[in-house]
Order: structure tokens, then sequence, then C-alpha cells
């Protein structure tokens, strides 16, 4: 089972010590940037090629001079308002024993460091096809000593023999427990990472979710990169955030691509044209959601070359 646990960035390294500074702090300033130029956070939406993302930020921390922390906790997704305002002072006391950027990654959803009287971190995140994601992680769940369901809060762990040989169109098609998905109950799918930690973030297809959600992409979240678009969510971090992933184009293909592909091989993630209608009716926010940032992301990319 996997482990469930806007101002421009700084292009070049500060000699001086960098302090996350509360709001009230940088009150005093004649200007108060809502995110911080120095602190990147990854708060990573599962199956979603989030760790490739993190392997390319390991690499070119030592090469573009900044330092990556991998937050623990990634089993603990939902926070409430202790341990929200734990993880806010986690990370800035972090950033204030670092003499330079940081970014950090973990699986959590968003989290409004401005309610805690702090500057927000430039979030970023990488999305991927609602279907496909749940199929990912349908297959992932068999390949994992205590397999879970982590879509379904609260799933048991699947002891059956025949749970390995199991067929994720067989799943959908039969109304497994393991794969139904209903408007009202609380799923960890993609629109949670984004929307925060009210109740009605995780309930499928609450219209206050998917407004949210939209509202923190925009205010928050630099660059919200879509798998399936990876050519283009490639270009715009290398371009939005150069400090950070300056060379990030040259090291996926170069580097990264071909050594470091899926292992997990065993079963097919395709879904038949009848399933994936079905499902696409059944996730129908979490579809609005996922066109609403594809569309985002080929248009950042687009403005990028029409200046």
């Amino acid at each position: 089972m996997e482990t469930i646990v806007s101002a421009p960035i700084a292009t070049s390294p500060s000699a001086v010590k960098r302090v996350t500074k509360s709001l009230a702090e940088l009150r005093h300033s004649l200007t108060v940037p809502e995110l911080s130029d120095h602190v990147l956070f990854f708060n990573r939406v599962p199956k979603s090629g989030s760790e490739m993302l993190v392997l390319l930020l390991q690499w070119l921390q030592g090469k573009n001079g900044f330092r990556h922390v991998r937050l623990g906790g990634s089993n603990v997704r939902k926070l409430n308002r202790i341990q929200q305002e734990e993880l806010v002072e986690e990370v800035t006391q972090r950033v204030r024993d670092e003499a330079v950027p940081v970014s950090f990654d973990r699986h959590v959803y968003f989290v409004n460091f401005t309610q805690f009287d702090r500057q927000s971190p430039t979030f970023i995140n990488l999305v991927r096809d609602p279907i496909d994601k749940a199929a990912s992680r349908f297959y992932y769940a068999r390949a994992t000593p205590n397999p879970r369901n982590p879509d379904i809060v609260g799933a048991p762990p699947f002891k059956a023999k025949k749970f390995k040989s199991k067929d994720f169109e067989e799943c959908v098609r039969t109304e497994d427990p393991e794969c139904i998905f209903k408007t009202g109950q609380s799923y960890d799918l993609t629109i949670p990472y984004f929307c925060g930690h009210q109740d009605y973030c995780t309930v499928l297809n609450d219209q206050r979710s998917l407004d949210a959600a939209k509202e923190n992409v925009e205010r928050y979240f630099l660059v919200v990169g879509v798998l399936e678009e990876l050519n283009a969510t490639l270009t715009l971090l290398e371009h939005k955030l150069p400090y950070y992933f300056k060379g990030v184009q040259h090291m996926y293909y170069n580097e990264l691509k071909e050594p470091h592909r899926n292992k997990n091989k065993k079963h097919s993630n395709s879904v038949t044209r009848e399933t994936r209608k079905h499902l696409e009716k059944v996730l129908d926010t979490e579809y609005e959601f996922y066109y609403w940032l594809r569309a985002r992301v080929l248009r950042q990319h687009n403005e990028l070359f029409a200046r």
C-alpha cells in the first residue's frame, strides 16, 4: 500500500539567511506578497506522477542551490486545526534552519498558511486523469503487503486469494465495494488536495469543494501540472519557477524518462469506453476540475510563447 501519509520565485541564491516571516511582521514592509518567494510546497496528489517530480526536485537541489525536504506524516492527509498549525510551524522552523530557499513535499490536503498568520509558500501540484488514477491505485494496492483502497475512507484490507487477480473492469462492472464511488460520500480523490480540510472537501460531487479548490488554485498554486500534458507541465515549471526547476526538461528527458519507468506492469491500466463513460458520470466534479486544470496548463503554456 502506498504511504498515505503571485510573486516571482527568486532566481539566485541569497547570501543572507532567509526567515519565514509572520504576516504581522510583513505588514511593516511597503509590499506584502501573499506567496513566499523562497518556499515551495508540493502537496502531492497520490498516483499522479508525484514521485517522478519529487525525484527531479531531489536531483535539482544541488545543481540549483536549494534544499528539498520530504516531510513525514503522509499517512494523515486530512488535518484538524491543531495538526495544520503544527505543520505550518514545522515548515517555518525548517526554513529558519536553512540558509537557502527550501522546497517541501508531502501527501496532504491544502493548508492555508495565512490563516495562521504566516506567509504562504508557493504551492505546486501534479494531477492525472481521474479514472486512470483510480485504476492505478487499484492495481498498486495489489503490489503492496497491506492492500487497502486509499480512495475509500475506512476501506478494510483485502485478504481473499482472488484479490490479486481481480480486474479493475470487473470490479467496477460488478459494483464491488472496492470500486464504488457515490455522490455525497467521502473519498480521498484529487479535489481535497486543493480544497482543504473542511468536511465537505472530501465529499464527492459537492459544489462547495469544487469552487474552493478552483479558488485556491488561482490564489496559491503557481503551477498545477497535468500528467497527460507533461511536456507543457515541465516547460511551465522551468519558466515560472526557474530557481527550482532550471534544467528540469533536460534532466527528465535525458536522465529520468527511460531508467525510471513504472515497474508495476503486471496489470494493464487501460479502461474500456463503457466503463470510462460510467465513471466519468460518477466522478462528475473530479472531471470538471481535471478538465479545468488541463485547460489552465495549456493556456499558461501558450501565454509563454505569445509574448
